[in-house]
């Protein structure tokens, strides 16, 4: 049985953007570093802190990038846990012009 592709259309496949958001335990000791390593990874964003949990989001453009990040998090010294707690996928299809200041042009 042959299941459909849903990101990909009749014009080809199409641009994803996923979000994730993380929630984060860490040593108290190892808070400051955490914070550093978490600040340093691109697509990464800290929320909120409280008593050594760490509310994070994760953008990017596939679902590999969103785990590449939450494993380094997860291998971070101090880290205790990285756990996702929710993950949203928008597609968007594949632009068939060049985009005018900014935004895109649709036939």
């Amino acid at each position: 049985m042959h299941i459909p592709d849903d990101r990909t259309s009749r014009d080809g496949p199409q641009r994803e953007h996923h979000l994730a958001s993380l929630l984060v335990h860490v040593r108290p000791d190892r808070r400051d570093a955490v914070r550093a390593a978490a600040s340093a990874l691109s697509g990464v964003e800290i929320h909120a802190e409280q008593d050594g949990k760490m509310v994070v989001t994760v953008e990017g453009p596939s679902e590999g990038w969103i785990a590449e990040r939450m494993t380094a998090l997860h291998l971070t010294d101090g880290v205790l846990s990285a756990v996702m707690v929710f993950h949203h996928l928008e597609t968007h299809p594949p632009e068939t012009q060049t985009e005018t200041d900014g935004f895109p042009v649709r036939p």
